[in-house]
């Protein structure tokens, strides 16, 4: 999407750490970027609640595949906050043989 200044925005989807479902998307505007995997509060149509979301970008690092291994392995706390940085949950899930090394 392109604004007055003909800059690109950018689309971000949001996924909920508690309950797994894809939430509202939000267009960023440039300059306003945030950086992968970042947590923000949103209410989640599927809890009722304001929950943490986790941000994806259609073309950034942090993909929904990334999102599914943190939220099926358990990095997120009944709050909704990571337990660990995702880069360390990786080596931890790599350590443990959970999953094969990419």
């Amino acid at each position: 999407m392109k604004n007055r200044n003909n800059k690109l925005n950018s689309l971000s989807n949001f996924y909920c750490t508690c309950c797994g479902h894809k939430g509202i998307p939000i267009i960023r505007k440039p300059g306003r970027f945030k950086e992968p995997g970042h947590l923000k509060k949103l209410f989640c149509l599927y809890c009722q609640e304001e929950k943490n979301m986790v941000e994806i970008k259609n073309n950034g690092n942090y993909t929904l595949e990334d999102f599914n291994k943190e939220y099926k392995y358990g990095n997120f706390t009944p709050e909704g906050e990571r337990k660990m940085p995702y880069r360390q949950f990786l080596a931890y899930l790599r350590k443990k043989k959970v999953i094969d090394n990419e």
